[in-house]
């Protein structure tokens, strides 16, 4: 779209967040956009949940314009949006490769025994007395590695840049500059919120009982393991319950 009467161009975003859900992709978003190269979309919103629809009815030229139109272009700087649920959802992907094939994509992933407590404990918080609610759906999403090989399928991987939460947590200067430095912006920008601790993923909810946790240990290995392998980046050591596992 061209700019015309002092309106600004837009067009597909550079970069897009497509996970994983309660993973910290938040805070890494509201990171980069403290830098002035970087630009959200234009409702500056977290996320754009743009193609759940599309699980239902078929995305057409129309909605692609549509996804654009979020995205106005600015000289020198890059634009785009995270939402947790693009990797988790079979259709996402080949969508974003539609809609934005030139895009940068981020992954945040995290210890899936912590992200599954946070998940459980947001819908502890929110159901109703007597609402009974399910968590194998939760455990399934948490496992990256099918996640990511689908990725792959439909994006170089040269596009995608893969992050661990807790890393960013325990080294945010080397891994924010990571990230600019993917993006191609000015790595040397420190944001102010730099040292600023983002709260665990876990809110108040008791800890697992050795049973529980020692299932979702063994739900969760096979795929921890596959993770390690494609992406060595990955520091199997940050996940206690997986560190013998991924060594």
């Amino acid at each position: 779209m061209s700019a015309e009467h002092g309106e600004s161009e837009t067009g597909p975003p550079d970069f897009i967040g497509v996970g994983a859900v309660a993973a910290g992709g938040g805070w890494w978003l509201r990171m980069l956009l403290a830098h002035p190269e970087v630009r959200g979309p234009d409702a500056r919103r977290r996320g754009l949940e743009f193609f759940s629809p599309f699980c239902a009815r078929e995305m057409t030229d129309a909605d692609v314009a549509a996804y654009h139109a979020h995205f106005p272009r600015r000289p020198g700087t890059v634009t785009g949006e995270w939402t947790g649920r693009y990797m988790c959802d079979a259709w996402t992907p080949p969508l974003l490769r539609r809609a934005a094939p030139d895009a940068r994509l981020l992954v945040m992933v995290a210890d899936p025994i912590e992200r599954y407590r946070a998940i459980y404990a947001d819908r502890l918080a929110t159901h109703a007395e007597d609402e009974i609610f399910f968590m194998t759906d939760v455990a399934d999403r948490r496992r990256h590695a099918a996640q990511l090989v689908r990725l792959h399928r439909f994006f170089d991987p040269a596009q995608i840049l893969v992050l661990q939460y807790e890393r960013c947590r325990a080294q945010p200067a080397a891994e924010i500059a990571r990230t600019y430095r993917f993006l191609g912006i000015d790595d040397t920008y420190e944001p102010p919120s730099l040292r600023d601790r983002v709260n665990s993923l876990v809110h108040q909810v008791g800890p697992l009982q050795p049973d529980e946790r020692a299932r979702l240990v063994d739900f969760f290995a096979a795929d921890v393991v596959e993770v390690a392998t494609l992406f060595p980046e990955i520091d199997v050591s940050l996940w206690p319950d997986f560190a013998i596992t991924g060594s």
